[in-house]
């Protein structure tokens, strides 16, 4: 009976032991990364008589499909944001959020549909917009 007494004491403290690691090691990890600080980043809307020759061609070969990408010219980061073949016109695309924190520059856009109901007359559409911003050396990440 004295055997299985310290057995359980040992048994106990061991178990303790193991709590008390797996407590202390859990409040130092952290599932969610902490907010960073968020910061406006500045950009424009480039038409497409400004965007460099290449970048065109790029967006050219890529409109069929959904596209996120950047480009960088002269110092100037070109973002650009394709949502691919639409069946008719009138589609916009509205830039919901535009910011960088210290370690990426974050973009979140939406496609707005034609105000009336598509005209099939008008043949397909490849909706995309491109953003023009200083090139600040962060990774870009698309929302």
């Amino acid at each position: 009976m004295v055997k299985e007494e310290k057995r359980t004491r040992k048994e106990k403290l061991v178990g303790m032991l193991i709590m008390f690691l797996l407590m202390t090691g859990i409040a130092g990890c952290t599932l969610v990364p902490e907010e960073q600080e968020r910061k406006e980043a500045a950009f424009v809307i480039v038409t497409e008589a400004y965007i460099p020759e290449r970048l065109l061609e790029l967006i050219e070969l890529k409109k069929e499909q959904v596209m996120k990408l950047t480009y960088v010219d002269e110092g100037s980061r070109y973002i650009v944001i394709g949502y691919g073949k639409q069946e008719s016109g009138g589609y916009s695309i509205a830039v919901r959020d535009f910011y960088m924190t210290q370690n990426a520059l974050y973009v979140d856009t939406c496609l707005m549909g034609p105000d009336k109901k598509p005209d099939k007359e008008g043949g397909v559409s490849y909706p995309y917009l491109v953003l023009k911003t200083t090139q600040l050396g962060l990774p870009v990440v698309f929302q």
